[in-house]
C-alpha cells in the first residue's frame, strides 16, 4: 500500500532519534501505554480492526464498561454508536465541536436496568479516578486515505480510552522552517489545506494537534486552519 509520507530518510532517522524517542520516554515515564510501531504494521496492533479505523473500539468499549459498570453489551453499542456515527454534517469543525461537546457532557442512555434509573448519564472519561482511564501514545499511527490505496502517518497520536485527542507532528531540527512545515501537513491530516482527493480524517476527534521539533512546538485547538 502506498503512503504519502516523503520525507527523506536521513531527516527521518533524525527525527526518529531526537523528537519521537525521546518524547515517547518522556511520556513512558508518566504513564503512557507506548505503541511503537513500523511499516510492516497491522491494524489490530494498535487495538483497530482496519487501517479506516480511527478509534481504539475496544479499547473504548473496556473503558465504558469499567467507568460505567452498570452498562449492558447493548448498551455499550449504542453509546458507540452515538459517539462515532451521528456526526452533525461532513465538515471537519462542526463534527469536532459535536464530540467535544459529547466527551464534556456526556451522553445517556434510556435506563440503568440494576437500579431502574431513567436516562442516566454514561460518562467517557473518569475525572475523579484516573486508574479508570487509559492513556495511549502511538507512534507512526498508519490511517488509510478513504476511496484510495494511499496512507498518511502521522507521527504520534495520543488517545484517551480509545480516543484520538492529540496528533504531533515531529521535525528534525535539521528542517528549515520546521514548525510551518509540521502545521502545514497537519492541515492536510485534517482536510483544512485544499488538497483535492484527500480524504483521510485522522484529526475528526482530536481536540488538539501540535508540531514539535526540539527548538519549539506549535500547539492548536482545532479552530482555524492555522491554529
Amino acid at each position: 500500500m502506498a503512503s504519502r509520507n516523503k520525507t527523506p530518510k536521513h531527516i527521518k532517522l533524525d527525527e526518529r532519534n531526537h523528537v519521537e524517542k525521546p518524547l515517547l520516554d518522556q511520556l513512558d515515564g508518566l504513564g503512557w501505554e507506548i505503541i511503537d510501531l513500523d511499516n510492516k504494521q497491522h491494524p489490530a496492533d494498535s487495538h483497530r480492526e482496519s487501517f479506516t479505523d480511527v478509534v481504539m473500539l475496544p479499547v473504548l468499549r473496556e473503558r465504558l464498561k469499567v467507568i460505567n459498570p452498570w452498562l449492558e453489551d447493548d448498551q455499550v453499542e449504542e453509546v458507540l454508536k452515538q459517539l462515532t456515527a451521528s456526526f452533525p454534517s461532513t465538515g471537519l469543525l462542526e463534527n469536532n465541536r459535536h464530540l467535544f461537546e459529547l466527551l464534556l457532557e456526556n451522553t445517556s442512555v434510556s435506563e440503568n436496568r440494576e437500579t431502574g434509573e431513567k436516562s442516566p448519564t454514561v460518562r467517557f472519561v473518569d475525572f475523579k479516578q484516573r486508574s479508570n482511564n487509559r492513556f495511549i501514545a502511538v507512534c507512526q499511527f498508519k490511517v488509510r486515505i478513504l476511496g484510495t490505496e494511499h496512507h498518511i502517518i502521522p507521527d504520534i497520536v495520543l488517545f484517551l480510552n480509545g480516543l484520538p485527542v492529540v496528533v504531533i507532528e515531529c521535525k528534525s531540527p535539521k528542517v528549515k522552517d520546521a514548525i510551518p512545515e509540521a502545521i502545514d501537513q497537519l492541515l492536510r491530516y485534517s482536510e483544512q489545506r485544499g488538497v483535492k482527493g484527500e480524504t483521510a480524517r485522522p484529526l475528526r476527534a482530536a481536540r488538539v494537534t501540535t508540531g514539535h521539533s526540539p527548538t519549539g512546538g506549535s500547539p492548536g485547538r482545532r479552530r482555524s486552519p492555522s491554529q
